[in-house]
Parts: structure tokens; sequence; C-alpha cells
């Protein structure tokens, strides 16, 4: 719906561009608006009366789009030099939009700077249309823009070795103390089982009994043949609330009976078979109390399911007489087991509490799992019966996978520490050995950033590297392992050395004269140890709560790449520069990308990833991501939707799309950030984040194990910013999330989602490396891609995937032409028989446009004619040019190769009278029709 022109005027952001939104949510937009607002910078506000839909404006308009695509420092000199061409033919004002991604956004972030140097983009491609020799002077200094000053020993050099480390280290005083709360978690557990042996049998059989009673009865009420049905829908339960009250404390029942275990290696032995009795019947009677509670409840409630009741009592108590004898001749069975036929028998030394720890929870799991597998094979047909046993199966799933991590994390921590690291005749062998163990982690982790930055050339022949990424999990596995059982040796002997030095005292053994430990205070020595256990976890909670008060991008290495990709690109696109004469850094060389577009065309739309690895959309179970964008007008992603304003309007057949007006935006550090307040983000941290190849979330291609190496050891350049569907609007203006702990661990978990206060970023090609599909959302009637895609043997991977997910989004249907652009290794081996051009046509079918759009496809090619001085470097470097994206550091003779040949290879398709893309289109399409000549 369009505003008044007065209402539009009133709430103008502060560049003076239109808003199209007023009241008390001007700062939020969904899609349609933030398109509109778009439409209105290029046509101007819609006459009063017109009612017209965006779309129908755009199809009128003919908006025109040229992308850059990603592909580091090589897809950046490229594009630089194509343009250069484009403005020696005064071109550049032909294109509305500015589509850039990854490296593609440095060359498109220099461009922008250098605009609003000159002051108009007629003054810039004046001064383009030229050499570029004085242009592009200072832009070679940095061809090497991480480390302009080259060499071991340079100052660039160990700067960022300091960085690293310093980072890395804050980032693990965060993450170190979470990681230890798993095996204090262990040994604490395994001390109060020690501590607890002496008490009675029953109160823990007692509470472990009414958490089993909660989670049966539970179980029977949420069934989904039992949930009540109002108006033909079901009031299923929800995935919380089975896990809130059925996983939880069956998980519960399984902690606290190895309790009463313990407590029975304290009786006379062997165990009395009436004690074991005990065990089974109590088991039974849980089962059986909670299932006729289900159906009093059923009854009352007058819900359905109630004849499902009555006619599986019978199955019902022949498996939890099943599980309830299994439980006891089992307890018996671990008893003798251990005992053996010993006239004298020392639970504390058969390490009895160590053994029930890693056994006895997982294994009552099993055996409670039992009673429902029996259960449901007897169980009487209902109407929802496939539905119930997947839904009993989903849940037992979930409880086999917490027995099975109980397991492998007790093995690490208590067993492999105490066996490997805990004997004292292989103590140093076995410590280097964990040592060499961890140094996987960084080793993988390392791996992990190759095989990021060559994810692109893997993808493109139709695959990732399996034996890669499965040495990769197998090495982070490996890693994990050494690293949880250290921690739990190292904990061990912290509190063993902590209660020699304190005592079993409340007060320390030093403070009461130096008397011996144990000598007089009456507290169980396992009990002091557990409040020692107490004080460490404490100490533990203070240091994250203390730490995790850092932003967690401030020192992730997204702000070390950010100040070097601004120095480089965008402070020297500037004239003059108050530069800190020893680090050369100036912090005005970053534009407000609030502040750009003040003119009609060229309005820049940064491309970045959404990361949603945490899978709640299986339909892009591919994917794992989906696109975000940043223009002077609003930053967001139409894939999210904000519930607060859903609730307020009519359903749709899918989500609105959520955007925050660009000033209100992740401009501020901090609260009291006031010289930030109002101005949003900075140009260079958009493009930085774009730019983003090596995170530990990087769309399709992400992997848990490796993601957890890599937040540990902060190979990390994507960012944490609010979520515009979900945060408050306070927290909207911060970039960083609300809370950092929980972002770490989800970003050390590999887990990221749409639906939490903060949404994880990464590099835009992660979701599409062109730059396009954004344009075709925008339905532009003529799209120029250069894609400088590392791509040596044209398999068009990029291409095809965002022509392939546009139409499956619905947003267009591309077909593309002859593709006469083909690898080096045909042009050198056929000449111009070959008749390579290094560019193709296609043409774009919108939904409901009546005319065809057009798509003119650039990709850096080894054509016949190319420059002496190209062809010279591309003699040294057979892979020219489609070099390493891993390689960062250019030369000269590199960025002068790429540069010239971008520039050639552009200029090489203009015919000699051209002035509009529309003639552009006409004269290319000739020239793909010629055909290459036979010899």
């Amino acid at each position: 719906m369009s505003a008044s022109p007065a209402d539009i005027q009133a709430d103008a952001p502060s560049h003076h561009l239109p808003a199209v939104m007023t009241g008390r949510d001007a700062w939020f937009l969904d899609t349609e608006q933030a398109l509109e607002e778009e439409m209105d910078h290029f046509c101007g506000p819609p006459q009063p009366g017109d009612r017209a839909p965006w779309q129908a404006r755009a199809d009128q308009a003919r908006l025109a789009a040229l992308c850059l695509s990603g592909g580091g420092i090589r897809s950046a000199t490229f594009c630089l030099g194509a343009l250069q061409a484009l403005a020696s033919r005064r071109m550049l004002g032909e294109f509305h939009y500015l589509s850039t991604v990854s490296g593609g956004g440095f060359a498109g972030g220099w461009l922008q700077t250098f605009i609003r140097q000159c002051g108009s983009i007629a003054e810039a491609e004046r001064q383009l249309g030229g050499s570029g020799n004085e242009i592009f002077a200072k832009l070679r200094r940095y061809t090497n823009y991480l480390t302009p000053e080259v060499g071991i020993l340079s100052s660039d050099t160990w700067a960022g070795i300091v960085l690293y480390i310093r980072n890395t280290i804050l980032n693990w005083l965060i993450i170190f103390p979470l990681l230890l709360f798993v095996p204090l978690a262990l040994l604490a557990y395994r001390t109060a089982l020690e501590a607890a042996r002496g008490s009675t049998l029953w109160l823990p059989l007692v509470l472990g009994s009414a958490a089993l009673f909660v989670a049966t009865f539970s179980a029977c009420i949420l069934l989904p043949s039992h949930r009540p049905r109002t108006g033909g829908v079901t009031a299923y339960a929800s995935p919380a609330r089975v896990a809130a009250c059925i996983v939880a404390p069956t998980c519960v029942w399984a902690l606290a009976l190895p309790f009463t275990l313990r407590a029975l290696f304290e009786q006379p032995l062997p165990v009395s078979g009436l004690s074991l009795c005990r065990l089974g019947l109590a088991y039974f009677a849980v089962q059986v109390t909670a299932y006729l509670s289900g159906l009093i409840w059923q009854t009352a409630k007058g819900h359905p399911g109630l004849w499902l009741y009555e006619r599986n009592v019978g199955p019902w108590l022949a498996s939890s007489l099943v599980s309830a004898a299994l439980i006891s001749l089992c307890t018996g069975a671990f008893i003798d087991w251990l005992v053996g036929g010993a006239a004298s028998f020392d639970a504390e030394r058969a390490e009895v509490s160590q053994t029930l720890t890693y056994a006895a929870p997982p294994a009552l799991i099993v055996i409670h799992l039992l009673q429902s597998v029996i259960f449901i094979g007897f169980r009487k047909s209902a109407e929802c019966a496939d539905l119930d046993r997947e839904w009993v199966a989903r849940v037992d799933g979930q409880l086999l996978l917490a027995a099975m991590g109980w397991t492998g994390l007790c093995l690490c921590c208590l067993v492999l520490s105490a066996d490997a690291l805990g004997r004292h005749d292989a103590q140093i062998p076995a410590l280097f050995s964990a040592l060499a163990a961890l140094a996987t982690g960084p080793a993988a982790a390392f791996l992990g950033k190759q095989v990021f930055v060559r994810a692109q050339s893997l993808a493109a022949k139709g695959r990732m590297d399996d034996l890669v990424m499965m040495g990769l999990s197998a090495m982070a596995a490996v890693f994990g392992i050494s690293l949880f059982a250290l921690m739990g040796w190292w904990l061990g002997r912290l509190l063993g050395s902590a209660y020699d030095w304190w005592g079993d005292c409340l007060l320390p053994g030093w403070a009461l004269g130096g008397a011996e430990v144990g000598s007089g205070c009456g507290i169980n020595p396992y009990g002091m140890i557990v409040i020692l256990d107490v004080a460490v976890a404490a100490v533990l909670a203070g240091a994250v709560w203390l730490f995790g008060r850092v932003n967690v991008n401030r020192f992730s290495m997204h702000g070390v790449y950010r100040n070097r990709l601004t120095r480089g690109f965008l402070g020297s696109a500037r004239a003059r520069r108050d530069a800190d004469p020893f680090t050369d850094f100036d912090e005005e060389d970053s534009p407000r990308i609030a502040e750009l577009g003040t003119e009609k065309r060229l309005l820049p739309v940064v491309n970045m990833t959404l990361n949603l690895t945490d899978l709640l959309h299986t339909e892009w179970a591919e994917r794992k991501a989906a696109s975000f964008t940043a223009t002077p007008f609003a930053c967001g992603s139409a894939v999210l939707d904000r519930a607060d304003r859903a609730r307020d309007l009519p359903a749709t057949g899918g989500p609105r799309g959520a955007y925050i007006r660009t000033s209100q935006y992740a401009g501020m550090e901090t609260r009291g950030d006031r010289v930030s307040a109002g101005r949003g983000p900075l140009l260079g941290g958009l493009l930085t984040i774009s730019g983003a190849a090596v995170s530990p979330n990087w769309g399709y291609h992400s992997s848990r194990p490796i993601a957890f190496l890599m937040t540990l050891f902060n190979v990390r350049l994507g960012a944490w910013l609010p979520n515009p569907a979900v945060a408050r609007r306070d927290d909207l203006k911060l970039a960083k999330p609300r809370n950092s702990v929980l972002a770490l661990l989800s970003e050390l978990g590999g887990r990221s989602t749409d639906v939490r206060q903060a949404i994880y970023l990464s590099d835009g090609g992660h979701f599409d490396n062109l730059g396009v599909y954004e344009m075709l959302r925008r339905r532009c009637a003529r799209i120029v891609v250069i894609d400088a895609g590392q791509d040596e043997h044209c398999t068009f991977f990029d291409l095809g995937s965002v022509i392939r997910k546009a139409e499956v989004d619905g947003l267009a249907k591309v077909q593309m032409g002859e593709m006469r652009i083909l690898a080096r290794s045909t042009i050198e081996r056929e000449g111009k028989r070959a008749g390579a051009l290094g560019y193709a046509r296609g043409t774009i079918a919108y939904p409901g446009a009546r005319d065809a759009a057009s798509l003119i496809y650039i990709k850096p090619s080894f054509l016949d004619d190319i420059p002496a001085e190209v062809r010279a470097y591309g003699a040294t470097s057979p892979a020219f040019p489609h070099e390493s994206t891993a390689n960062q550091w250019f030369s000269e003779s590199q960025f002068e190769s790429y540069r010239a040949l971008g520039f050639h290879q552009v200029s090489k398709m203009f015919g000699s009278q051209l002035t509009t893309l529309s003639d552009w289109s006409v004269y290319l399409d000739s020239e793909i029709g010629r055909r290459p000549p036979d010899c």
C-alpha cells in the first residue's frame, strides 16, 4: 500500500532517501515495502490513486543491474578492469543496481567510495575513462591487502600473528570454561555416588520414581492419538514440551537410580533377592500407576483414545513387567560380576562408582526403551497407529542419543583420562600422546580453511572431496576425544590437590592449625570433594559471565579482516587520508552504507548469506542458507517473518520478509555509542561479511565437527548480527548479539538458525556467488554479471546454482544461449577454431511479465588476442586466469594482469557506436551468432 508524499517526506531518513513506511513501524519493512522503497528511489513516489504493484512498476522501469561475483582479490582485480572499460564507454550510469558478492564487493566498494570522492558518477566515469594509472596508484600499494609489508619479519606479519593469538585467547576464556562444565559435571556425579554410598537405599529410588512417573504420564497424554481435537485441528504436543515432560524426566530417573544401586554395595553381600525385586517392583508400580493416571485424565477431560487405554492394559502390564524383571536381573548380574567369589569386597577399590557412572544410566534407558518396543509390538491398532509409532520412535531416538552421548563423554572424561593419563607408570608418555592428538585440532582447522577456499572449484566438479572431508571429521573426532580426556585428567588432579590442601572441613586445614586431612570435622571426604566441585563450577560460571560480556564479533578474525580490507580498497579510493603513521589505518576510510546511493544509479546491494545449518526448513536441507542483503535503504532477508507483525496481518503463502531501515540497524558497538547512533553499519564491515569465505557455518558445505575446530581456533570471519525478525528494536541498533555466550556456543556446535535473537552471516557466495539472485527478485530487465569465481574447467557451477534456485523459488526462469566460454586448455589447443568469446547471453522470463529480460554473462578467459603482457604472465602461471582463491597476496604482475584482462575482455565486447545497454545486447547477439573460422 502506498503512502502519501507528505508522509513519505516526513519520515525520510537522514540521507534524504524516500521512505514508504510511516508511524511507529517506520523502522521495519517487509519485502514488498523494501522493494517499493527502491522503486520510489528510481522512479519517484507513485501518483495519488496509483495502486500498481511494485512488480508492474519494475517491469515498466526496465531496471538494469551490474553484478560482480565472488572470488577474492582475483575477482576484485578483474572486476576493476571491467569497471574501467565500462566507464570508458560511459556505461556505468546505465545501471540502477550494483550488486556485489565477496571479492566483487572489494571492487564495488572501491567504486562506491571513488564516486563519493568524485561527487558524481559522471565525474567518476570521466576520471576512470583515462589510463587509470594515477587512480590505481594507491590501490597498487595494497595488492597484498592483508599484509602490505611482506616478509616473515615485517611489522604487518607479526601484527597479524599477535592479533590472532590475542583474539584466540580471548575466545578461549569463554569457550574453555563452558567446555570444562562437561567433565566437571561427570566428576561431580561420580563423586556424589561415592559420597552417598552410606545413605538410605530408598530416597533416590523415590525421587527417580517420581521423575519416571512424570515422563510416563506425559507420554500417555501427549501421544498423538490421545490429543484433543477442536474444529478438526489436533492439539499436538510441541517438541519443546516433549523434551521437557518426557525426555528430561526419564534422564533424571536414569541418573537417580544408580545412587540406590551404589548403596546396595554397602549392604551385606550377597545382596538379598528381596532387595533386587524391590527395584523391579518399584519400576512396575510406577509404570502401572502412570498408565492408570493417564486413563483417569483422559476420562475426566473427555479426550479421544479412551478405548485405546482399555484395550491395551494387557500389553502395557506385560511390557512393564518384562522391563521390571530385567532391571532386577541385570542389577543382580552386575553385582555378581563385580563381587565375584571374593570373601571380602572393597567397593571403593573396585571403582564401583566409576562403573556405575558410565554404565548404569545408559543401561537403564535401554531397558526402559525395551518396554516401549514390546508395548508398541503388541499394542492394539488405532486410527493414528502409524503416527503414534513414529512419535514413540522419535522419543526413543532422543533418549537413545542422550544415552550414547553420556557414555561417550564418560569414556573420554573419566575412563580414558584415568586409564591412559592417570597411570603413574605411563603418565608422561600418555600425556605426550594426548598432546600430539590435540595437534590434530589446529591442523584440521587449517585444512578446513583450505577446503573452504577451494569449495567453489570442488563443487564445480559436481562433488566435494569426500576423502578430505572424512579425514577432517576423523581428525576432529581425535581432537575432541583427546581434549575431553585431558580436561577430565586436569580437573581430577586439580580437585585432588585442592582436597589435599583444604581438607575435609569447611575451613581449610591451614586455618585449623595444620590438622591432618580427615582428622576431625566429620564431613564425608567425598562430600567435601562435591563441595569443591560446586566451588569450581561457581568460578567457571563467573568466568563465563564476565568474559561473555565481550562482543563475540570484536575478537574473532572478522575485525582484523575488516580493517585491512577497508584500508586496502576503500581507503585507497580517497584523495586524502588522515591515517595513523604507525599502523596506516584511518577510521574515516569506510563510509556508512546509508550515506551512499544519493544518485538514482548504481544503488549498492551487498549480498551476504544467512546461515541456516540448524535445519528448521527441511526443504532447504541442501542449501542450509538463504540470501541476506544490505542497501542504503534496508537490511534484511525475504525468508524472515516478524512474528509480532504476522499476528496482525492476514496469512499468506510464505514469509513476508523482515528488513530494518539501514540507519537503524547494526551501527553501534555499544548502547552508549552516540557517534554511530542512527547512522547504520559501515560499508567496510558489510563487505567483510560478504567476503567471509572462511567461517564455521558456510551454507551447504557446513560440517559440525569442523565448525567446532574452526570456532575453537578462531578461524572465523563471519559475524553475528541482530535478527530483523526477532530482536527488539533497541537490540537491532547494535552490531553484536545480545548474548555472546549463546552465539559462541551455537557457532561452536555449527548450529545457526533464523528463530533466535541473533543470526550468523557469512560470505554471500555460500548462497549465491554471482549476486544475481536478488536482482532477479527485483525483476531487473537487463543484468550484466561478471563471474570471476575459480572455475578453470568452465563448469559454470555458480551460474547453474543461481538459475536453479531462482526457478525453484519462483523468482524467474533463466535460459542461457550458446556458451562460447571455454577453458584455457581448450582455447590453447584449438586456437581460433574454438570460437571462444568469454561471454554468453541469456533470457529471463519473470512471472506475469510480458517482455523477456536479458542477461549478459562474462567470465575471465585466456582468449587468443589478449595483450602481450597478460599472455606473458599467463605463461608463468598455468592456472591463470583462475588461480586459487586461497591466494589473497597478489604481486604487482598478478594484479596488473587480471586488471588488464578485465579491461581488454569487456572493451572487446563493445562495437564502435554503442552507448546503451539495449544496443549492447543486440550487438552481442550478433557477435555470438557469428560462427568461428575453420582454421
